[in-house]
């Protein structure tokens, strides 16, 4: 005897709001989305189902996953036994293989419509800085030449730092933590405001509000409070936490650029995301230290201004601008 499996309205419910939220899923869809977890227990069961169902077919090769079966023989079942006085287990595993064949069936069914939960890839150009307004309600401001990754799960809230830097507004949401991968270092919050720099092996993280974890290092996570700010060498076993004013942090999302006693490599690499021409640093000007504010302007005023602040002049070279240490006057 075969027997056809009939799909729970509560999982096709769950299999919908799946495929629904690995589109370009809105604030109005995760609000409704949360509203239909809240209305019963048994939505987040089976939403919960559908997506562990989900991560098992993530393995599988793409020729195997084919398009659902007629409902008559999506599972055949033995003939019903006769009731018995035999404990009644066997009747509740009846039901949990059925239970679980809908499931199934239901997922296979909505196999065509889904993609695997992707990244949402945001950029700026040289000099460009851009607001991000995430679904759940943060906020994410990219600086010049920055380039991060966004997922956003019922789980989780997953952003990657690829290159550059990027001030973080997040949302408070209990159970659904963010986290930003930055390097070989991860960051990790549930509301707070902070900003990250990542560019070749340097990592700066300052926490203006709240608090976030940093894990990744061969000591355990790392917890930095407002006003304190983390340094680290990607590559390095150790890192650097110390009070900094929080403020200069984000000064450049207002045009500036603060340093103090910062290496010039480290300002020419700032530099380098907002200027046409690039910078490099001569190797008589490598121990040249900058104190000071840098308005991002006009690739010469800028130049100028870093002329005023340290010892340094810039000669055009070969489709670059060359920083030198300056002469010493005698």
């Amino acid at each position: 005897m075969t027997q056809s499996v009939t799909t729970d309205p509560i999982q096709q419910a769950a299999s919908d709001w799946f495929a629904r939220l690995q589109g370009d899923a809105g604030l109005e869809d995760w609000t409704a989305f949360q509203a239909w977890l809240e209305a019963d227990p048994a939505h987040a069961a089976a939403y919960d189902a559908v997506e562990a169902m989900w991560v098992e077919l993530e393995d599988l090769p793409a020729e195997q996953i084919t398009a659902p079966a007629p409902a008559e023989t999506v599972v055949a079942f033995a003939p019903r036994p006769k009731p018995s006085a035999k404990p009644p287990a066997r009747r509740w595993v009846w039901i949990g293989l059925a239970t679980a064949a809908a499931a199934a069936a239901v997922v296979v069914a909505i196999l065509p419509q889904l993609t695997r939960p992707t990244f949402t890839d945001y950029s700026t150009k040289r000099g460009e800085t851009r607001e991000v307004a995430l679904a759940d309600g943060s906020r994410l401001t990219l600086g010049g030449a920055t380039t991060l990754r966004v997922r956003l799960t019922r789980a989780e809230r997953d952003v990657t730092l690829v290159d550059g830097e990027a001030s973080f507004d997040v949302a408070h949401l209990e159970n659904r933590p963010f986290v930003v991968a930055a390097g070989d270092r991860e960051v990790r919050v549930l509301g707070t405001e902070f900003n990250i720099l990542s560019h070749d092996d340097r990592l700066a993280i300052t926490v203006r509000r709240g608090l976030v974890q940093v894990s990744g290092g061969p000591d355990g996570a790392v917890r930095l409070a407002k006003g304190q700010q983390l340094i680290h060498t990607r590559g390095s076993a150790t890192s650097l936490v110390r009070a900094t004013d929080p403020d200069a942090a984000f000064a450049w999302k207002t045009g500036k650029l603060v340093y103090r006693e910062t290496p010039l490599a480290e300002v020419v690499a700032d530099l380098n995301r907002y200027v046409a021409t690039p910078l490099r640093v001569d190797p008589s000007a490598a121990s040249v230290k900058v104190t000071g504010v840098l308005v991002v302007d006009e690739e010469a005023a800028m130049i100028r201004r870093l002329e005023l602040f340290a010892p340094v002049v810039g000669q055009h070279s070969g489709g670059e601008i060359l920083l030198k240490a300056r002469p010493t006057q005698l």
